[in-house]
């Protein structure tokens, strides 16, 4: 890990840092550790976001965009980030701290059913033959990425976190706004009512594959409800930050940080 970035972020994002990074601790799980493109999108917004002042009003809600080459899998990139927010908004509680960049919070945007199913499988697993919609945990993304993502000492605690705040957008919308929440849920009302309620949230946005009412004549259009959720933001005292999946083909440049 880079000594710079280091001095830069909260002490327990450096602890993760060191853990999915530093050669000693990679060599330590056989390897097992980020492509470079995913290393460096981490790195690019986390760095981003935590140069925000912690200890002022917002003054800006924050759009990082992460676009990696066609085939590098975004779902470690998420979930990393997801992780890197969760445990830091529990450690600066327990340091009686609100820091406005960390929120347990989150709303995971995927415009299409089989894209939400994945996403379920990431954080519940697969779904349990005859249990009817239960799903089995232990054959979760989470879990089978548990060693690189999530150092020892952290793991119960985050699977805590899962297993308890998972839902789907049409359940958040039936329930009161709580502490903790990972709201799966598409990319049209129903992700801009979510996003309206949540106090402080960070919302996980799939472009890689564009709704299908998105068409035009003239090719994808960018939908009305992003630009909703924009105008959402922009209207809030509350900091909400987005990360917005995008992909570039082999030979073109990375989009990293703020579009």
């Amino acid at each position: 890990m880079n000594p710079t970035v280091s001095q830069r972020v909260t002490p327990t994002t450096a602890a993760l840092l060191q853990w999915w990074f530093d050669p000693p601790c990679t060599q330590a799980r056989g390897g097992l550790g980020f492509h470079d493109e995913q290393r460096r999108a981490i790195l690019a917004t986390i760095t981003a976001h935590e140069a925000l002042d912690g200890d002022a009003p917002p003054i800006e809600r924050p759009v990082h965009r992460v676009a990696m080459t066609i085939g590098i899998d975004q779902t470690r990139v998420m979930l990393a980030l997801l992780i890197w927010q969760l445990l830091n908004r529990t450690d600066a509680l327990a340091a009686g701290i609100d820091d406005p960049r960390f929120t347990n919070r989150f709303l995971a945007v995927a415009h299409h059913a089989r894209a939400r199913d994945r996403l379920l499988g990431t954080f519940c697993g697969m779904p349990v033959p005859g249990g009817l919609g239960a799903r089995d945990f232990g054959t979760s993304g989470l879990v089978r990425l548990a060693e690189m993502l999530i150092p020892t000492n952290r793991r119960d605690e985050v699977y805590g976190f899962v297993c308890a705040h998972v839902c789907s957008g049409a359940q958040f919308m039936r329930q009161p706004v709580r502490e903790g929440l990972i709201a799966i849920t598409d990319g049209r009302l129903e992700a801009l009512e979510c996003f309206a309620r949540l106090p402080r949230v960070m919302v996980f946005d799939d472009e890689t594959r564009p709704p299908l009412w998105a068409h035009s004549h003239s090719g994808v259009s960018s939908p009305a409800w992003r630009q909703h959720l924009r105008r959402i933001a922009s209207a809030r005292d509350e900091l909400c930050a987005q990360v917005v999946f995008a992909q570039h083909r082999p030979g073109e440049g990375p989009a990293l940080g703020r579009p």
